[in-house]
């Protein structure tokens, strides 16, 4: 069962650990999915915000999967 994040720190520092980031878009939000081993970590972002943090990701080298 995934589990809702509403803090971008929090929902950060599970993406750090994360083997994968799943990116779901939709028309008024983006969904951030971090993929750890035993949770799935789900965060609800504009898409100016969601952008950001996926550029910061693609830097550090993470798998980054878009649906």
């Amino acid at each position: 069962m995934p589990k809702e994040i509403f803090l971008v720190e929090l929902w950060k520092r599970y993406a750090d650990q994360a083997d994968e980031i799943r990116v779901k878009r939709y028309d008024k939000y983006v969904k951030l999915k971090a993929r750890l081993k035993k949770y799935l970590y789900v965060i609800k972002l504009p898409p100016e915000w969601a952008n950001s943090i996926l550029e910061e990701y693609k830097s550090k080298g993470k798998t980054i999967i878009e649906f």
